[in-house]
């Protein structure tokens, strides 16, 4: 009877056997290498782009900052300019003002004149009421000033007028013309002018000018 030796056969299997496991898991060790070496060249890319976005950044931020050192420069300057300016306009102001608001003063008191207006807002105001705005009829010679005083912006005028109705019509134009504000008629009296022999109304005004 012949006899066949297994064994040997048995363990030839399984040194085959173990070699395919390592050269499985060798496989397997490769291929993470592999992978985690190009995770690592991503990652090393990927910082790189990182610090040449943040060395763009710096060089922006140094260029933002000459660039609002200058606007604060200009800034100052444009203040300083403006306060000048200002300065120039109240002198002008100064000179001007008061020849403008007697100017204007001549003109409420002339026949065919009156205040000067911002047009608009008149128009706007007669819509609103049509009695609102001044008679362009009246005639300035039934009232006469008596007295003009100035101090800063503060004016008080004192006169005389035919009737309630004239100094109605003054106190009217002056609260309509653009150079006077805040004003305020603070005596309007029926008297007896001995000179004249005549009933007539005195009137004391006050109010601000504009200019």
């Amino acid at each position: 009877m012949i006899r066949i030796n297994l064994h040997s056969v048995r363990v030839q299997k399984k040194v085959q056997a173990g070699k395919r496991q390592l050269l499985f898991f060798a496989v397997i060790l490769v291929g993470e290498v592999a992978v985690m070496g190009l995770m690592l060249s991503w990652q090393g890319g990927e910082i790189d782009d990182k610090r040449q976005e943040v060395r763009r950044l710096d060089v922006r931020v140094a260029q933002l900052k000459r660039e609002v050192g200058d606007f604060d420069q200009l800034k100052v300057q444009r203040d300083r300019l403006i306060a000048q300016r200002n300065v120039i306009n109240q002198l002008q102001k100064a000179r001007t003002g008061p020849v403008s608001m007697m100017r204007e003063m001549s003109d409420i008191l002339t026949k065919g004149k009156g205040p000067t207006v911002d047009q608009t807002q008149y128009e706007t105001l007669l819509r609103r009421d049509p009695n609102a705005g001044f008679n362009p009829r009246w005639n300035p010679h039934r009232l006469w000033i008596i007295g003009f005083s100035e101090q800063g912006s503060n004016i008080h005028i004192t006169g005389k007028a035919k009737d309630y109705d004239d100094v109605a019509e003054f106190n009217k134009r002056i609260s309509l013309s653009k150079y006077f504000t805040n004003d305020f008629l603070e005596r309007n009296d029926q008297i007896l002018d001995s000179t004249l022999g005549l009933k007539l109304v005195k009137f004391s005004l006050r109010c601000r000018t504009t200019y």
